[in-house]
C-alpha cells in the first residue's frame, strides 16, 4: 500500500437523510486525515451536510447547483410533484421532461468544466457515492485523466439505467468497485477484478438501546404490554409496505395476542410522482386496520423510535442491496423479519437473529411474526445477537479504515 497522502473528491448527490448519505457520512468521519483529505461535492446544504457540521468535519465542500439531486425535478421548485396522483396529465409530462432536459445539460457544463474543481483541489481520486455520482464522476475521471472509484449502493433494475452502468463500469477510468453486498456485486461479474465487497458501516456507539430514551410509546399513547412492529424507510411501492398490511391482517385474525401495533416511520420523498403513504392508509382503512397502524411520517431522527419497537420488519420485494434500516435496527437489539433477496439474506442470520422468508411469502413472513409476537423471550435474545452481529460485521471504524485501504491502492 502507497503511503502518500490523496485528496479525493466525494462526489454525492443524495442530500436527504437517506442510505447513501448515512453511510458516506460515517466513512468521512473515520478516514484517516494524515492519509487522505477529502473534498465533498454535493449540489446543496441540506441534511447531510448539516450531519458533517454537527460532527465537526464540514470541510472541503463544494456546493454546485449543476448536480441534481432528482434529475426530473425543476430546478425552481418541486411544483410537478406537489399534486401526486395516479397519472401525469400532458402539462405535467412536459415539465418533466424539460426538467431532466435543463438538468443533463447543466450536468454536461459540471463535467467539462471539473477541470477546474480537480487543479485547484489538487485532486488524486475521484470517488462516486449514489448512480447519478457514478455517471458524472466517470466521464470527471476520463476528461481529467483520474482513477475513480464507485460505491454501489443499488442494483439496478431498470433496462436502460442498467446497460448505461454495465458499459461505464468497463471504462478504464473506473479502476475500483465497491459493491455493499455480495448480492449488489453480481451486477459487475463481467469486471470482477474491480470489486471489492464492503458492507455499510455503522456506529453502535450511535445507535445505542442503552443511551436513547424511547418517545413512540409516550407520542401514541402506547402502553408497555403492546407488541410495537416496526419499520422505517422511503414509503414506495417496492418497499413491500403493503406486505405489513397483509400481515398485520393475518395476525388479528390467528394470534391470540390482539395488543399489537405496526409502526411505519417515513412518508413518500417529494421527487416521487404518486403518494404511497396515502395509498397505505386507504389499504389500512380498507383491512380494518385503523387501530393497529400508526403513521408517523418522516422523521429526521429515529433512534427514539426504534428504541421502542419490539420487532423490526423490511417488507423489501426487490433486491434490496444491504439497507441501513436493517443493521439500524439490530443495533438497537430488535429482531429483523425479511425476504431472502438481495443484501437483506447477508444481513439477516435466519433463526439466530431474525427470520428469513421466500420472495413474496407473506404467509410464512406472517407466521414468523406472529411466533415472536406470541414468544416475547425468543424476541429479545434474537434481537441481542442482533446486536452482536452487526458489531462484528458492520462496525464503521473497521469499514471506513476497509475503504481507506482501497483508495490509497489506487493510481
Amino acid at each position: 500500500m502507497e503511503n502518500t497522502k490523496k485528496n479525493i473528491l466525494f462526489i454525492n448527490h443524495s442530500v436527504r437523510d437517506g442510505g447513501p448519505g448515512r453511510s458516506l457520512f460515517y466513512i468521512l468521519k473515520y478516514l484517516n486525515r494524515k492519509n487522505v483529505k477529502p473534498y465533498i461535492l454535493i449540489p446543496k446544504d441540506d441534511i447531510f451536510s448539516d450531519n458533517l457540521k454537527n460532527e465537526g468535519i464540514y470541510e472541503n465542500i463544494i456546493v454546485d447547483s449543476r448536480f441534481p439531486e432528482n434529475i426530473f425535478v425543476p430546478r425552481l421548485g418541486m411544483e410537478i410533484y406537489n399534486n401526486k396522483s395516479d397519472s401525469l396529465d400532458y402539462t405535467t409530462k412536459l415539465k418533466k421532461l424539460l426538467a431532466a432536459i435543463i438538468n443533463i445539460f447543466e450536468l454536461i457544463t459540471l463535467i467539462l468544466t471539473s477541470g477546474k474543481i480537480i487543479r485547484e483541489n489538487n485532486i488524486d481520486v475521484v470517488y462516486c457515492n449514489g448512480t447519478q455520482a457514478k455517471v458524472v464522476g466517470t466521464f470527471i475521471g476520463k476528461i481529467n485523466n483520474k482513477p475513480v472509484i464507485w460505491h454501489v449502493r443499488n442494483i439496478q433494475q431498470k433496462y436502460v439505467l442498467k446497460t448505461i452502468i454495465t458499459k461505464l463500469s468497463s471504462f478504464d477510468s473506473v479502476k475500483k468497485i465497491i459493491p455493499v453486498s455480495n448480492a449488489t456485486a453480481q451486477q459487475f461479474n463481467h469486471v470482477k477484478e474491480k470489486v471489492h465487497v464492503v458492507y455499510n458501516g455503522i456506529d453502535p456507539s450511535d445507535y445505542s438501546p442503552t443511551k436513547t430514551k424511547g418517545t413512540l410509546r409516550a407520542e401514541y399513547k402506547i402502553s408497555k404490554n403492546t407488541v410495537v412492529i416496526g419499520s422505517t424507510g422511503r414509503l414506495v411501492p417496492r418497499k413491500g409496505y403493503i406486505h405489513l398490511i397483509e400481515a398485520a391482517k393475518y395476525i388479528k385474525e390467528k394470534s391470540n395476542n390482539k395488543d399489537f401495533v405496526f409502526v411505519i416511520v417515513g412518508d413518500t420523498p417529494h421527487f416521487f410522482q404518486y403518494n404511497h403513504l396515502d395509498y397505505l392508509k386507504k389499504k389500512v382503512s380498507e383491512y380494518g386496520l385503523d387501530d393497529h397502524f400508526i403513521f408517523t411520517g418522516y422523521k429526521s431522527d429515529i433512534m427514539p423510535y426504534l428504541k421502542n419497537f419490539d420487532i423490526f420488519v423490511i417488507p423489501s420485494n426487490y433486491p434490496d442491496p444491504f439497507p441501513r434500516s436493517v443493521i439500524e435496527a439490530m443495533c438497537f437489539k430488535l429482531p429483523v423479519i425479511g425476504f431472502r433477496i438481495g443484501g437483506i439474506a447477508e444481513a439477516i442470520d435466519h433463526n439466530v437473529t431474525g427470520f428469513l422468508s421466500e420472495k413474496d411469502d407473506v404467509a410464512n413472513l406472517s407466521e414468523n411474526l406472529l411466533t415472536l409476537v406470541n414468544d416475547r423471550e425468543m424476541s429479545k435474545q434474537m434481537g441481542a445477537a442482533a446486536r452482536e452481529r452487526v458489531i462484528k460485521m458492520c462496525n464503521a471504524k473497521d469499514i471506513s479504515k476497509a475503504i481507506e485501504e482501497i483508495i490509497l491502492t489506487v493510481n
